[in-house]
């Protein structure tokens, strides 16, 4: 990812990819289950965007294979990237890309992309990206945030950074993602040149056993962008996410993240060359 500034959209300085390719459990089942939903007729070339470890990429390239594709991924993150090479087989060739500047053009027949599109704060220059990136009558097949998403712990979250302690840190502070509701979405979709759209919400609460399991994954998982803001005070890293787990530990269900995803499904204009 790119580096954290204070005035503008938020990420994290980078990602702990090996232990995001430990925790990371329920994006991958999801991604396996968005994946299930992919038809492929045979033949297509599918680009992965934002394949982060290569864990759903791996399932995704049995499924391309099986019908006689090619397979390619990308993620904005160097330290992703490293770990999916490991990940993957050499046949995979996989890329540090931004989602915004794809080094390809109408170089795909499928996008598969999961855990990702919430990341990109401009949502129509990313679906105008995406229509580029595809052959006439290509599709795309993904999922990621959707309205609601973590509602209740970017609330805890925001009343910490609004605390005495950490205030000052967090002047001028934006949130890294944009979740958005389906309707909002079908209209990018349409002009971007989608001839038949659909998306749709899906509430996939996730609790976690105990404090330590939930500490662990909202850190590493869900926290990169807030993080980078304790770039070398990390007494106080630690204490900002006591601080969030405390939280999350009085609430009706303990250590549960109200996690929402947006299913997407588009095909574009045209017909196949």
């Amino acid at each position: 990812m790119t580096d954290s500034r204070r005035d503008g959209p938020e990420q994290p300085l980078e990602w702990d990819a090996a232990t995001y390719h430990q925790v990371s459990a329920p994006q991958h089942t999801w991604g396996v289950r968005v994946l299930e939903r992919l038809a492929l007729t045979g033949r297509e070339r599918v680009l992965d965007a934002g394949c982060g470890t290569g864990r759903v990429t791996l399932a995704l390239r049995a499924r391309v294979q099986a019908a006689g594709g090619w397979l390619a991924a990308i993620d904005r993150s160097h330290e992703m990237t490293r770990v999916a090479r490991r990940t993957l087989p050499e046949d995979v060739p996989v890329l540090a890309a931004d989602l915004l500047a794809i080094p390809f053009r109408r170089a795909f027949d499928v996008l598969f992309s999961t855990a990702t599109f919430h990341w990109v704060l401009d949502q129509a220059a990313l679906y105008r990206g995406v229509a580029a990136v595809l052959a006439p009558g290509g599709r795309l097949h993904a999922q990621c945030g959707g309205a609601g998403n973590l509602q209740r712990l970017r609330g805890r979250v925001a009343a910490v950074c609004a605390t005495p302690r950490f205030g000052a840190r967090f002047e001028r502070w934006s949130d890294p993602w944009r979740f958005l509701a389906p309707a909002e979405v079908e209209q990018l979709l349409k002009s971007a040149g989608f001839a038949r759209v659909r998306a749709w919400l899906e509430p996939e609460p996730t609790p976690f056993p105990n404090r330590e399991a939930f500490r662990i994954f909202v850190e590493n998982v869900v926290l990169g962008a807030w993080m980078a803001r304790f770039d070398g005070a990390p007494a106080e890293a630690t204490a900002f996410v006591d601080a969030v787990c405390d939280a999350a530990a009085i609430e009706d269900e303990p250590y549960t993240l109200d996690y929402v995803r947006l299913n997407i499904e588009a095909t574009l204009g045209g017909r196949p060359a």
